[in-house]
């Protein structure tokens, strides 16, 4: 399409997008939005006309991340980059077909290349010919290719606050909550996807279909060579070698060692300079190599020295067939690590373990998990494995690996707060060992370093976060929980600052603008005197005093020891998800503060707060925590509440002035909040609606 703007020549448009039926999804309304010239190729660098939709429910956004002129060069989908008519990556549909990219891979006249190549496009015709490829290549595309849509692939993203155990939404948050796997397959990118070099996926998939017609790869890494049989009456050396070179463009003809012909036998061998060429030539002919228009068998060949290397292969089968179990183990020990305590388990105990010594012996096992881990790897180091020296610690890793799965499932016993430390921990343990056992059967210990690493760093942690007990769980959340209390606070007195900075024109500098509003966060508007009135109130204040307060002047002073500790813990461990409730409802209640604000929103976001005060003061005060006339609450009563915060002597300390019972106080706050909470209401409800 020809553009006023000689600079815009190159630019394309278009009306819409090139997408498989996957990356489509299957909402059959679908609406896009579409950006001319939004972004640049992922390919060719080119602006083009970017366009982006929701491909069904519970799916993320999607969109597209090449040009038209790149995906009818290569046939593919503009945003997953799959074949359109095989659902496979390029590498393995060329593989197969024995096609050569023609697209410049590096930035040197890419332009100029997807310039011409637009010019030769019919519409939405492909430059893609597979008329004059091989019989056995087609048959292999037939048999790989993807012909049921995989909505699957249009899931969220992992949630990355989630990985980190940081993740306070639950339910409600719109990312996948599970642990990202670290493998080969993470290692991804559009020019290698486009282009058909050196892709995870595509490897994948021509290994495990070479595995299936039985050309899997030797153990030996010395074996280079591969055997082709039945090969026609009419085939000579020269012409097995042209074909050869003919079905793997990406190869050089350099990496070629030699073409062994035997002509009475109708047999060849094809001897390669290096292994990964081998690999990649008996991927590309598993369902055979086409010559002179027959269809040749294609094995490995042999190693010279198998007979003498016996030994050395039992000895590596043993370790490999124990680290598979190794790798199992960790497999059942996460799935007993997702399931509760049951009472038939509770049962088979002789002796009911305490705190004390569950806590020891958690310990113990994480001691026992690191030493082994680092015997485990230096017996099996690349520069020099020794695998009959490798069992014993693989046998006492997986002992140990079951031993804190049990160990940490037993702390339900003493809270379920406390019993969350340990499964987590427990939990992202075993999946460190599963993925060392892994790279060391899949990849030879390429990344040992990094997996042993990981696993010593996550037991470091386990180390130091573990709680002594239910009590000491809890306080650690509620801990975490007042900080983002205090930030939501915080946001409160910015509000306020905010709003006295502003000018006189209603809109803050243009040169404070962080763009938050157009993704849907933040204001730019500012308030009226009587939305700042509202934020003013002091409800989130009290709100953050009353939630701080509870450590120091109630946990702190409660023992997991005294008698009803049974009713004791159940009490406690109600604490976390009150308290979580009022992290949620303050953080709501924040964003409805913002102008311009909203009273029906605002109005909900009052009474919820209100009422996750409520019953986070009834947990708080419950009889097993709390109870009336006990030494706990005599102790107490004996410190001095005036003294410590300067908020402490605010609207809510007044209702306390005087006195020495915490309960007192604890009652006062919470009135002056639910006051708080009614004027609010009162002041929205007198006013007329604000027009958002």
């Amino acid at each position: 399409m020809p553009k006023s703007d000689i600079n815009k020549a190159g630019w394309e448009q278009s009306e819409f997008p090139i997408l498989c039926e996957t990356c489509l999804g299957d909402n059959a309304f679908v609406r896009m939005s579409k950006q001319e010239f939004g972004r640049s190729c992922g390919t060719c660098a080119r602006p083009f006309t970017v366009f982006r939709w929701n491909p069904g429910t519970g799916m993320r956004f999607k969109t597209t991340v090449i040009c038209q002129t790149c995906a009818k060069i290569k046939n593919v989908c503009q945003t997953c980059l799959l074949d359109l008519e095989y659902g496979l990556p390029t590498q393995v549909r060329d593989t197969a077909l024995g096609i050569e990219s023609g697209a410049p891979t590096s930035e040197i006249n890419r332009e100029y290349f997807a310039q011409n190549m637009e010019s030769k496009l019919d519409g939405a015709k492909s430059l893609l010919d597979i008329s004059h490829a091989s019989s056995a290549g087609k048959e292999m595309l037939k048999q790989l290719a993807r012909t049921d849509p995989y909505y699957k692939r249009n899931r969220p993203q992992i949630c990355s606050f989630y990985v980190k155990g940081e993740c306070n939404r639950g339910d409600a948050c719109p990312y996948r909550h599970e642990m990202p796997v670290q493998n080969e397959l993470s290692k991804q990118n559009i020019q290698d996807r486009y282009h058909g070099r050196n892709d995870p996926v595509a490897k994948k998939i021509l290994a495990t279909h070479a595995a299936s017609m039985g050309l899997q790869p030797p153990e030996d890494q010395s074996i280079t060579s591969l055997f082709l049989s039945s090969l026609p009456a009419s085939a000579t050396e020269e012409s097995v070698r042209t074909r050869v070179l003919q079905s793997l463009p990406g190869v050089q003809p350099s990496q070629l060692k030699s073409v062994v012909y035997v002509a009475k036998s109708r047999c060849a061998f094809v001897n390669w300079k290096d292994r990964a060429t081998a690999e990649l030539a008996a991927m590309a002919w598993s369902n055979g190599l086409e010559i002179d228009g027959e269809t040749v068998g294609v094995r490995w060949g042999r190693s010279k020295g198998a007979s003498g290397s016996k030994g050395k292969s039992t000895a590596s089968s043993s370790t490999l067939s124990a680290l598979q179990l190794l790798r199992d183990t960790c497999g059942a020990a996460v799935d007993a690590l997702n399931q509760p305590l049951t009472s038939t388990q509770t049962s088979l105990l002789s002796t009911t373990p305490s705190p004390a010594v569950l806590h020891k012996d958690y310990q113990t096992l994480l001691n026992l998990i690191y030493t082994s881990t680092t015997k485990l790897t230096l017996v099996l180091r690349p520069t020099a494995p020794a695998p009959t020296a490798a069992l014993g610690p693989i046998s006492d890793l997986g002992t140990a690996v079951t031993s804190l799965a049990t160990c940490a499932t037993l702390f339900d016993l003493y809270g379920s707060t406390l019993s969350s430390f340990a499964r987590r921990s427990a939990r992202d343990i075993c999946d460190a060992v599963n993925s060392l056992s892994t790279d060391f059967i899949d990849n030879s210990g390429e990344e040992y370093l990094v997996r042993t690493g990981t696993v010593h760093d996550l037991v470091e942690k386990a180390r130091r976060e573990l709680p002594t007990d239910n009590l000491a769980a809890v306080k650690t959340r509620l801990k975490d929980d007042r900080g983002m209390l205090e930030d939501s606070f915080a946001d409160i007195n910015a509000m306020v600052e905010d709003s006295a900075e502003e000018g006189d024109d209603g809109t803050l500098d243009d040169d404070l603008d962080d763009e938050w509003n157009e993704l849907g966060f933040g204001s730019t508007k500012k308030l009226t005197e009587v939305e700042l009135q509202r934020v003013k109130k002091p409800l989130v204040r009290f709100g953050t005093l009353l939630h701080k307060r509870i450590v120091s002047d109630i946990l702190s002073h409660t023992s997991i020891s005294q008698p009803g500790s049974g009713a004791l813990i159940a009490a406690l461990d109600a604490l976390p998800s009150r308290s979580h409730a009022v992290v949620l409802a303050l953080e709501e209640l924040v964003a409805t503060l913002y102008a311009p604000q909203k009273p029906p929103a605002l109005r909900s976001a009052v009474a919820t707060f209100a009422d996750a005060m409520t019953q986070m003061h009834a947990s708080v005060f419950a009889e097993s925590i709390f109870p009336a006339g006990s030494e706990i609450a005599n102790r107490i009563a004996a410190l001095s509440l005036n003294g410590g915060d300067a908020a402490a002597k605010g609207d809510a300390a007044k209702g306390a002035k005087g006195t020495k019972c915490p309960r007192e106080w604890f009652d006062a706050c919470l009135a002056q909040i639910d006051k708080t909470a009614k004027a609010i209401d009162e002041m929205l409800a007198s006013d007329v609606p604000l027009t958002p």
